[in-house]
């Protein structure tokens, strides 16, 4: 019996075809995870800014707020790489949340993330 020239060659082009379709579901479970971690960072810096509005303007509200949202939506090391700054500017409360969200894949590159939130400060009522 005599072999043929092209045999396992099928096995071959499997397993290629096998690797691109890891590689493209990998970047697409990257992506979806970047984005839920967008949102939780958004989440996060809006929540930060509206309790230090509401406590009269106060920062160290506003950062605490801002630690609890992060601690609860980004555990681990995506909340880790992400800090949450909060300042007054005229009436305004500002959080400012910047960093780096890790790859879930060393060759994919982590992101940059710099998200801003404000809220007007809330007058409290004269008594």
């Amino acid at each position: 019996m005599e072999r043929r020239p092209d045999a396992g060659s099928a096995v071959v082009t499997g397993v290629v075809g096998i690797a691109v379709l890891l590689a493209l579901f990998v970047g697409a479970l990257n992506l979806v995870v970047d984005e839920y971690a967008k949102g939780a960072v958004r989440t996060a810096v809006d929540e930060a800014a509206q309790a230090g509005a509401t406590g009269g303007g106060s920062v160290i509200d506003c950062e605490a707020r801002a630690a609890q949202v992060r601690a609860n939506l980004l555990p681990g090391p995506f909340g880790r790489g992400v800090m949450v700054y909060c300042g007054l500017e005229g009436n305004e409360m500002v959080a400012e949340a910047v960093g780096n969200l890790p790859s879930l894949v060393p060759p994919v590159p982590s992101l940059h993330i710099s998200v801003t939130g404000s809220s007007v400060v809330e007058d409290m009522p004269s008594q």
